[in-house]
Protein backbone atom coordinates (compact mmCIF):
# COMPACT_ATOMS: atom_id res chain seq x y z
CA UNK A 1 0.00 0.00 0.00
CA UNK A 2 2.90 2.38 0.81
CA UNK A 3 4.46 1.74 -2.59
CA UNK A 4 1.17 2.60 -4.35
CA UNK A 5 0.81 5.81 -2.33
CA UNK A 6 4.43 6.75 -3.06
CA UNK A 7 3.86 6.05 -6.78
CA UNK A 8 0.78 8.31 -6.82
CA UNK A 9 2.68 11.09 -5.03
CA UNK A 10 5.52 10.88 -7.56
CA UNK A 11 3.05 11.03 -10.48
CA UNK A 12 1.31 14.03 -8.92
CA UNK A 13 4.67 15.82 -8.47
CA UNK A 14 5.63 15.16 -12.11
CA UNK A 15 2.28 16.49 -13.35
CA UNK A 16 2.60 19.58 -11.13
CA UNK A 17 6.16 20.25 -12.34
CA UNK A 18 5.20 19.88 -16.00
CA UNK A 19 2.18 22.14 -15.49
CA UNK A 20 4.41 24.79 -13.94
CA UNK A 21 6.86 24.47 -16.81
CA UNK A 22 4.15 24.88 -19.40
CA UNK A 23 2.70 27.96 -17.63
CA UNK A 24 6.16 29.55 -17.42
CA UNK A 25 6.69 28.97 -21.16
CA UNK A 26 3.86 31.24 -22.24
CA UNK A 27 4.79 32.47 -25.69
CA UNK A 28 5.12 36.18 -26.27
CA UNK A 29 4.83 37.84 -29.65
CA UNK A 30 7.05 40.41 -31.37
CA UNK A 31 4.31 42.96 -30.63
CA UNK A 32 4.54 42.19 -26.88
CA UNK A 33 8.32 42.60 -26.90
CA UNK A 34 8.15 45.80 -29.00
CA UNK A 35 5.60 47.36 -26.65
CA UNK A 36 7.81 46.57 -23.64
CA UNK A 37 10.95 47.89 -25.40
CA UNK A 38 9.87 50.86 -27.55
CA UNK A 39 13.26 52.60 -27.27
CA UNK A 40 15.12 49.60 -28.71
CA UNK A 41 12.54 49.22 -31.48
CA UNK A 42 12.66 52.90 -32.46
CA UNK A 43 16.47 52.76 -32.67
CA UNK A 44 16.34 50.09 -35.43
CA UNK A 45 16.45 51.00 -39.13
CA UNK A 46 12.97 51.05 -40.71
CA UNK A 47 13.54 47.88 -42.78
CA UNK A 48 14.55 46.00 -39.62
CA UNK A 49 11.49 47.35 -37.78
CA UNK A 50 9.27 45.80 -40.47
CA UNK A 51 11.09 42.45 -40.19
CA UNK A 52 10.84 42.50 -36.39
CA UNK A 53 7.08 43.09 -36.60
CA UNK A 54 6.84 39.95 -38.76
CA UNK A 55 9.06 37.93 -36.39
CA UNK A 56 11.81 37.67 -39.02
CA UNK A 57 15.53 38.35 -38.90
CA UNK A 58 18.30 39.04 -41.44
CA UNK A 59 22.07 39.29 -41.63
CA UNK A 60 23.53 42.29 -39.87
CA UNK A 61 20.85 42.57 -37.18
CA UNK A 62 21.90 43.20 -33.59
CA UNK A 63 21.09 40.90 -30.66
CA UNK A 64 18.48 43.49 -29.54
CA UNK A 65 16.70 43.25 -32.91
CA UNK A 66 16.75 39.43 -32.77
CA UNK A 67 15.37 39.53 -29.24
CA UNK A 68 12.45 41.71 -30.41
CA UNK A 69 11.76 39.41 -33.38
CA UNK A 70 12.25 35.95 -31.81
CA UNK A 71 12.46 36.53 -28.07
CA UNK A 72 15.14 35.43 -25.65
CA UNK A 73 16.98 32.16 -26.29
CA UNK A 74 16.07 29.24 -24.02
CA UNK A 75 19.57 28.84 -22.66
CA UNK A 76 22.64 30.92 -21.97
CA UNK A 77 24.41 32.10 -25.13
CA UNK A 78 27.35 29.99 -26.29
CA UNK A 79 30.46 32.13 -26.84
CA UNK A 80 33.37 31.21 -29.07
CA UNK A 81 35.83 32.42 -31.64
CA UNK A 82 36.05 31.73 -35.37
CA UNK A 83 39.17 32.83 -37.27
CA UNK A 84 39.92 35.46 -34.63
CA UNK A 85 36.36 36.83 -34.61
CA UNK A 86 34.23 36.60 -31.45
CA UNK A 87 31.06 34.59 -31.94
CA UNK A 88 27.88 34.14 -29.97
CA UNK A 89 25.19 31.51 -30.59
CA UNK A 90 21.63 31.65 -29.33
CA UNK A 91 19.67 28.39 -29.19
CA UNK A 92 15.88 28.18 -29.13
CA UNK A 93 13.92 25.13 -28.02
CA UNK A 94 10.47 23.69 -28.63
CA UNK A 95 8.89 21.20 -26.26
CA UNK A 96 7.70 18.14 -28.16
CA UNK A 97 5.17 15.73 -26.64
CA UNK A 98 6.40 12.19 -26.05
CA UNK A 99 4.24 9.31 -24.82
CA UNK A 100 5.68 7.67 -21.73
CA UNK A 101 4.54 4.38 -20.30
CA UNK A 102 4.99 2.74 -16.93
CA UNK A 103 4.04 -0.71 -15.79
CA UNK A 104 3.29 -2.11 -12.37
CA UNK A 105 2.79 -5.49 -10.86
CA UNK A 106 0.22 -6.44 -8.24
CA UNK A 107 -3.24 -5.04 -7.79
CA UNK A 108 -3.53 -1.26 -7.73
CA UNK A 109 -6.49 1.05 -7.44
CA UNK A 110 -7.01 3.93 -9.82
CA UNK A 111 -9.68 5.49 -11.95
CA UNK A 112 -12.04 3.85 -12.88
CA UNK A 113 -11.31 0.97 -10.48
CA UNK A 114 -8.92 -1.84 -9.60
CA UNK A 115 -6.07 -2.80 -11.95
CA UNK A 116 -4.01 -5.92 -11.84
CA UNK A 117 -2.25 -8.22 -11.66
CA UNK A 118 -0.16 -6.33 -14.21
CA UNK A 119 -1.06 -2.77 -15.21
CA UNK A 120 0.26 -0.39 -17.84
CA UNK A 121 -0.24 3.36 -17.57
CA UNK A 122 0.64 5.94 -20.18
CA UNK A 123 1.00 9.70 -20.15
CA UNK A 124 2.63 12.56 -22.00
CA UNK A 125 5.94 14.24 -21.22
CA UNK A 126 7.36 17.27 -23.01
CA UNK A 127 10.97 16.91 -24.15
CA UNK A 128 13.07 19.92 -25.20
CA UNK A 129 14.15 19.86 -28.84
CA UNK A 130 16.26 22.48 -30.67
CA UNK A 131 14.09 24.45 -33.08
CA UNK A 132 16.30 27.39 -34.07
CA UNK A 133 19.66 29.05 -33.62
CA UNK A 134 21.17 32.43 -34.41
CA UNK A 135 24.90 33.07 -34.73
CA UNK A 136 26.44 36.50 -34.25
CA UNK A 137 29.93 37.64 -35.17
CA UNK A 138 31.08 40.88 -33.54
CA UNK A 139 27.49 41.54 -32.40
CA UNK A 140 25.81 41.10 -35.81
CA UNK A 141 23.76 38.19 -37.21
CA UNK A 142 25.79 36.13 -39.67
CA UNK A 143 23.63 33.00 -39.91
CA UNK A 144 20.50 31.42 -38.52
CA UNK A 145 18.24 28.47 -38.98
CA UNK A 146 14.67 27.97 -37.80
CA UNK A 147 12.20 25.14 -38.40
CA UNK A 148 9.40 26.35 -40.67
CA UNK A 149 11.04 29.73 -41.37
Amino acid sequence: MKVQLFSKIIKLCVVAALSGLMVSCVASTPYDRISKNPYIYSSLPQEQQLLVQQGRIERGMSPDAVYLAWGAPNSEPVYGEKKGVKTERWIYLDYEPVTVMSAGGGFTYGYPGWYGPFSVFSGTAYVPSPSAYVEFENGKVTEWEKKGY
